[in-house]
């Protein structure tokens, strides 16, 4: 699939959203990234306003980086469940929420962060963003980092396996809605104090 995203924020999520949608108006069963498969038909959520997104900001307790604030501004979060296509307990579908929407995931969007904590040894509220990064689960375990980065990457934080996915929320976004790849292609060298030590 040839795509060509716009590069300015505000351009990219309007493409963004309009490209996602189109794309998932097809039957997704080969699309499985990581266990989970968008259903066919899937919209986002309409996109929050500042109140919002500084409601959101409160319950986590830290501020977005301006390049999340935008993608909240034009979307939140997926309206249909993920289909889970490995199945639990010999069950063959279980659903799960795909890209986390605000206030309908907060409680799933704590439970990650606090998941992760535990597996590092550490409570949530040593979370400061001076000595160890904020974090933002944005999609699954895919978890936007807020600060002590050059830009704003994404890794993969599945307990303490701490694996860098993209070096920005665009270039993420793109590989996993289009393109299934679990991790950027030709990845920059991502560094995070304490995330990545």
């Amino acid at each position: 699939m040839q795509l060509n995203p716009p590069k300015e924020p505000e351009e990219f999520f309007i493409w963004l959203k309009k490209e996602s949608e189109r794309f998932w108006e097809k039957d997704r069963i080969d699309h499985a990234v990581y266990g989970f498969q968008i259903q066919k038909g899937t919209k986002w959520n309409p996109p929050l306003n500042e109140t919002q997104v500084a409601e959101y900001e409160s319950e986590l307790g830290f501020r977005f980086p301006e390049i999340y604030r935008t993608f909240l501004r034009h979307m939140n979060g997926t309206d249909k469940l993920a289909l889970n296509v490995y199945g639990e307990c010999g069950e063959p579908y279980r659903y799960a929420p795909e890209y986390y929407s605000y206030p309908r995931d907060l409680r799933l969007v704590k439970e990650m962060v606090k998941w992760i904590c535990e597996s590092f040894k550490i409570e949530v509220a040593d979370i400061d963003g001076d000595k160890i990064p904020f974090l933002l689960p944005i999609v699954s375990h895919r978890i936007l980092i807020v600060d002590k980065a050059d830009k704003n990457p994404v890794l993969s934080m599945y307990g303490d396996d701490v694996i860098p996915i993209a070096y920005s929320l665009k270039t993420f976004l793109v590989n996993d809605i289009f393109r299934g790849h679990m991790q950027e292609n030709n990845l920059p060298c991502v560094s995070v104090e304490f995330w990545l030590e």
